[in-house]
């Protein structure tokens, strides 16, 4: 008998059918909807003006425009519209593209740019300018708004909605144009990252068919080209705190010349658009209410034009404004609205990006939320000019009168430990226009607070001739007590929520999902503290001999001397991290250069162990004219020696404890699973001091390229990726090499890596961890009661794929989870991660590691839960006390009950001698983000010594 169709089958499938047509018409006209934005619906235009598309050749959205593409178009509407246009090139990019800034204006006020921009920086200094001159400012100035675009040059929508924002106000003749121009001087950073949008752009072009499926190759950016970092990897949305990187400087240059009363950047990351009002916490140094009342201002008018376009956004969320360091944040503390806005597509989103929806969000929809944005706010800037020009003038008037109330009245940084990294800090405050003097007589405080102890007492401390003063009774006081104080505390309600989080976390098993934390980026940042120099603050003022530093000052404060043309030796003292470089350097080239490891006299003078000593017998007769270029280059002093004869003790220019170095032969390891901030760290570390390096994949390390280095070092990374990129085979050549007379340096999570037991480069093991076999002591420091046995979740999870982000700060600075745990592991015996704290480490003056380190305790920025026991086969340089009496914690949010009991007694820098070699380990990344430098000598140390001590 013929079998029949199934008629309910087949009309199933009709019906399946015509679901699956409903529901694929339904996304296309969410993608369609989007796509029907006009750019040019705020008209007429000015028909002599170009618009973008003309000169690119292609619709907003369809192409992602290289760097030289927008030059192009700019210049091309410059010269259309000179009568509202000027640029300014404001400094080259590591990559030589110059940056540039658009000032776009009425005709009237353009004639006129250098009176306003006068105008407006009277009102910077209350002491020049009174309240009534400062209201005859504001009601007859237009107010200066900063617009910057793509500081990640993979959040590309920035870039193409720059370039309709500049027609825009060049071109239209709209009304409300009209008023943006006349009642406002608009400022656009047509690209704060230069260098990295062309390397996703160039890149992007070359894969994309927009594709919008997320496995599509063109939303998979490799890790070589990552444009969200500039040329050194370094995220340049974190940088106006120490201000490392070219871009961040061609900037806060000219932000500073013009004083902008707003400030907008504009990037693109998370699933929805966001703008302000922000989340909690809030720096307390932001003047309330003034700066909560801005946020709403702007946030609702943006929140009215995205309604009216039906527009999806959110503000709070999990965008807060504590961390200093953000653009957002570095105008606000100099008394701007600063604010980030975040578009939801472009980037690594491409040309079209399914959302967890399955609608599609188009490149060119979010272009146009970036524009609407944008003109929103300069509308809001237009019509509140006045209003905004007094409250900036109120910033520093209300901050110089509040000073008097505050115990925070002085800081005094010493240089004597080290001139040069002193005086780059000094060099820091100056391009904030922050004022220091330079004492010319000792001077006392008696009320003296040491920052390397949270919550000291006040101390009679007298400072020597020579000390930086920063005095906090100036204009920039908001400023200067954001980045100098020893610690900056959170709002109650947030630190309250983390803790409640943290305590059900406590309650949860192995399988059950843990809450995030609400920490968005470290906790902790003091300058003084990052830098590691000797600093004090005071809550008093005594009245000091001294005069302003001057940047020609700073500059003659950085150079160093020789004291003639030794006939024996050049002796050079310790005294500077630079001095490393120095010694790296002049190895590098070939010079022989020795070590003393005991006391050493010469020049009829004691000199402590890890002095250098350059014998002229042993090198070419160009070493008189290095020696001098490389010192003054470096800040370094050097002594001409002219007997090799010691008058003193035991040891002279040729004894037997004069141990000569070899030149360090330098691979760092750059390939997929690497942070590549930390690579990039390092990168720019060598650069910036002139030492060579070669960077090799972890293939090349496996197969045989290590015969040509004697230093190989392994950036913070994912520990899982590394153990099985290198497999047991790499790790037997890494074990083998070490042991023939390498040196292996690891940072964070590659010491991890070498900590595995089964890796085994080192006896240290992660606390709590499966490897850890003192898992059941708990130090004395601990008051815990025995709690619940819950294993935490592993920290070595799998390369990230490209998934929607919730925010723009994506770079998380401690891994979310603790480590793997021991199962016999109580919860409050497993660190849980800090969010970036400083802590007292105390120096083991004996290592050579330390060679050149005079203090005894140096802070640490811990940004992990990643904590070392100590080697019990090497050395332990740097530890952290175990003595319950001596508290470890000096800046930052730590875990009480949690962070110094189970930090007490532990290693944060580890020297594990492995045969010939040594496997030297961080805890941490010692140049986060180009922040931290207080072991820069360390690191050095482990390149220098290499192969000797």
């Amino acid at each position: 008998m013929p079998k029949f169709p199934d008629i309910n089958m087949q009309k199933r499938i009709v019906i399946l059918f015509l679901a699956v047509l409903i529901v694929a018409s339904a996304i296309s006209t969410v993608a369609q909807t989007e796509e029907k934005f006009n750019f040019y619906a705020r008209g007429p235009y000015r028909s002599e003006v170009p618009r973008p598309q003309s000169i690119l050749r292609y619709d907003v959205g369809d192409h992602h425009t290289t760097y030289a593409q927008m030059e192009k178009v700019i210049d091309e509407i410059a010269r259309a519209a000179s009568d509202r246009v000027r640029i300014f090139d404001i400094g080259l990019t590591p990559e030589y593209r110059m940056m540039r800034l658009v000032a776009i204006s009425s005709p009237e006020n353009i004639l006129r740019l250098e009176e306003i921009k006068s105008k407006v920086s009277q009102l910077t200094d209350p002491r020049k300018t009174s309240a009534a001159q400062a209201q005859a400012i504001a009601r007859d100035t237009p107010a200066i708004a900063w617009m910057a675009y793509t500081i990640h040059g993979n959040e590309s929508s920035s870039f193409e909605a720059m370039m309709q924002v500049v027609y825009q106000l060049a071109a239209s003749v709209e009304p409300a144009t009209i008023d943006i121009l006349k009642n406002t001087v608009v400022l656009i950073v047509t690209g704060e990252n230069p260098d990295g949008h062309e390397r996703f752009a160039t890149w992007y072009n070359s894969v994309a068919i927009g594709d919008a499926d997320r496995n599509a190759i063109e939303h998979r950016e490799p890790w070589s080209i990552f444009g969200r970092l500039n040329h050194y990897r370094f995220n340049l949305n974190r940088d106006t705190l120490a201000v490392t990187q070219a871009e961040t400087r061609n900037m806060m240059q000219a932000f500073m010349e013009w004083n902008p009363q707003v400030a907008v950047d504009h990037h693109g990351q998370p699933s929805q658009y966001f703008f302000p009002p922000v989340s909690l916490p809030i720096n307390p140094n932001l003047p309330q209410p003034m700066y909560n009342k801005w946020l709403e201002i702007y946030g609702r008018a943006n929140a009215a034009a995205f309604d009216s376009n039906k527009w999806d956004y959110y503000v709070r969320d999990v965008f807060d404004a504590f961390y200093p360091g953000y653009w957002d944040m570095y105008p606000s503390l100099n008394g701007a609205i600063g604010m980030t806005y975040e578009t939801d597509g472009g980037g690594f989103k491409g040309l079209r990006w399914t959302r967890d929806d399955g609608t599609i969000v188009t490149f060119r929809s979010s272009i146009a939320k970036h524009f609407v944005a944008s003109m929103t706010t300069l509308e809001q800037t237009a019509a509140n000019r006045e209003a905004r020009l007094r409250d900036y003038y109120e910033f520093r008037s209300r901050a110089m009168s509040d000073a008097a109330k505050s115990p925070l009245k002085r800081v005094v940084i010493l240089p004597q430990g080290d001139k040069y990294k002193a005086a780059e800090l000094i060099e820091i405050l100056s391009w904030m226009r922050i004022e220091v003097k330079v004492a010319t007589a000792p001077f006392t405080s008696k009320t003296a607070h040491d920052y390397l102890e949270k919550n000291s007492p006040p101390r009679t401390k007298t400072f020597p001739a020579g000390s930086y003063v920063i005095d906090l009774n100036q204009p920039q006081r908001i400023l200067i007590k954001a980045i100098l104080e020893q610690d900056t505390p959170q709002d109650k309600a947030f630190v309250d929520d983390n803790i409640a989080r943290f305590k059900r976390n406590q309650m949860r098993g192995k399988n059950q999902q843990r809450e995030e934390y609400g920490f968005y980026d470290i906790t902790a940042w003091s300058l003084p503290l990052a830098f590691g120099v000797e600093s004090y603050w005071t809550e008093d003022t005594t009245e000091i001999n001294g005069s302003l530093v001057t940047k020609e000052a700073i500059s003659a404060s950085k150079q160093g001397s020789v004291s003639g043309r030794a006939k024996i030796a050049y002796v050079i003292p310790y005294t500077t991290d630079t001095t490393g470089a120095f010694v790296a350097r002049l190895l590098q080239k070939g010079f022989r250069v020795a070590v003393s490891t005991r006391q050493l006299n010469a020049g009829g003078k004691n000199w402590p162990a890890g002095t250098f000593v350059i014998r002229i017998s042993r090198n070419p007769d160009s070493i008189h004219e290095t020696v001098a270029q490389y010192a003054k280059d470096l800040g370094v002093d050097v002594t001409a020696v002219d007997s090799g004869f010691a008058d003193d003790g035991d040891t002279g220019v040729g004894g037997e404890s004069v141990l000569s170095l070899r030149s360090p032969r330098i691979a760092v390891i750059a390939d997929e699973g690497i942070d590549p901030e930390s690579y990039g760290s390092i990168w720019w570390t060598f650069d910036r001091f002139g030492v060579k390096f070669t960077p090799i994949t972890i293939a090349a390390a496996r197969s045989g390229a290590l015969k040509n280095f004697n230093v190989l070092i392994i950036p913070d990374g994912n520990p899982g990726r590394y153990f099985s990129a290198f497999g047991s085979s790499g790790i037997n050549i890494l074990k083998d090499w070490a042991s023939s007379g390498g040196t292996i340096i690891t940072a964070r999570g590659a010491s991890v890596f070498a900590a595995l037991k089964d890796v085994g480069l080192t006896s240290s093991r992660l606390v709590g961890s499966e490897d850890d076999e003192q898992k059941s002591n708990v130090s004395s420091k601990s008051d815990s009661k025995e709690e619940k046995i819950i294993p935490a979740p592993s920290p070595l999870p799998k390369p990230a794929e490209s998934t929607e982000l919730k925010s723009d700060r994506s770079d998380i600075v401690f891994p979310l989870l603790p480590p793997i745990a021991s199962p016999s592991a109580s919860a409050y015996k497993i660190p849980e991660p800090l969010p970036g704290a400083f802590m007292r480490a105390t120096v083991d003056r004996t290592s050579y590691l330390n060679y050149g380190v005079e203090a005894n305790e140096l802070p640490v920025l811990l940004a992990s839960g990643y904590f070392f026991r100590i080697s019990k086969e090497g050395g332990n340089p740097l530890i952290f006390d175990p003595d319950p009496k001596h508290p470890l914690t000096v800046s930052g949010f730590v875990w009480e009950g949690n962070t110094e009991p189970l930090l007490a007694g532990t290693a944060y820098l580890i020297d594990e001698p492995t045969g010939n070699g040594h496997v030297v380990l961080f805890a941490e990344d010692p140049f986060f983000r180009g922040l931290t430098r207080s072991t820069t000598r360390q690191f050095l140390n482990a390149l220098i010594f290499n192969g000797v001590l």
